[in-house]
């Protein structure tokens, strides 16, 4: 068993810290002033770190993308993209669903290949969320 990992599967704070410091490390790369939300598997907020220039709506937005892609075990992009293969009317019925999102830049944290949380980046453009987010989560695999 991984150290970021409890028993019953779930990210540790410890990993949470370290899935945010590889995020902000990303971010700062990038010039991107970001906000990062760590969600254990269950969709609790582990970790919330908002940098001072982020863009206004970038705490909630990263906090809807953690909790959709922990939630459905699916980053929030490909939701995305999927929801542009069905009809219009289905799509919007899914997105009522609770934590759906479509937004880009939520990834799930997988630890020896099981979900155990999630991440949510907003901030950047949403290539730049994805890219940040995706390399915070396999920060810890």
């Amino acid at each position: 068993m991984s150290r970021f990992c409890k028993a019953w599967h779930n990210i540790t704070l410890e990993g949470a810290k370290q899935v945010r410091d590889h995020a902000l490390l990303k971010a700062s790369e990038l010039g991107v002033f970001a906000s990062v939300v760590i969600v254990d598997r269950t969709g609790v907020i582990l970790l919330m770190e908002t940098a001072d220039s982020a863009p206004p709506g970038a705490s909630e937005a990263s906090i809807m993308k953690a909790k959709g892609a922990s939630r459905y075990r699916v980053a929030t992009h490909v939701t995305a993209e999927f929801l542009k293969t069905i009809p219009a009317q289905l799509a919007s019925q899914a997105l009522s669903l609770p934590e759906v999102c479509a937004l880009q830049g939520g990834v799930p944290i997988r630890v020896e290949g099981e979900i155990v949380g999630g991440v949510g980046v907003s901030g950047g453009s949403g290539e730049q969320d994805v890219t940040i987010s995706l390399a915070a989560a396999a920060s810890i695999t």
